[in-house]
């Protein structure tokens, strides 16, 4: 019984621990545009804008089997507003949705995969 109660563990420890690789490709694309969005950002708003993108500051979110990955963080110096940026992966890259509404696909969508940094308080 003892061994049973420790494969168990170990096995839905590893598919935990494993799920992020699943999705880490689209998730690696989507940050690394983000970062270069915060920077260009970062450039044209002197001061108001934090001048970096930390993915370990933000909540990620992985919907359709890795065809959409949702960015939530703070790009705004002394302010609180969560921002959510949304990409489409298509062909290995991440693509930008500009006009894509992140809030209504949300609430309508669960995700597939979440990594959830920072505390999200729903307005």
């Amino acid at each position: 019984m003892k061994k049973v109660m420790t494969v168990t563990i170990i096995s839905i420890i590893m598919m935990v621990g494993c799920s992020s690789g699943k999705y880490a490709e689209a998730i690696d694309q989507a940050v690394k545009q983000q970062a270069q969005y915060q920077k260009v950002l970062a450039d044209k708003q002197k001061g108001d804008v934090e001048s970096t993108y930390e993915k370990k500051d933000s909540n990620i979110y992985v919907y359709e089997n890795g065809k959409y990955v949702i960015i939530a963080y703070k790009p705004l110096k002394d302010d609180d507003e969560i921002h959510y940026y949304t990409y489409k992966i298509k062909d290995d890259k991440a693509h930008y949705l500009e006009n894509f509404n992140t809030k209504g696909y949300t609430q309508k969508h669960e995700p597939d995969y979440k990594e959830e940094n920072m505390d999200l308080e729903e307005s």
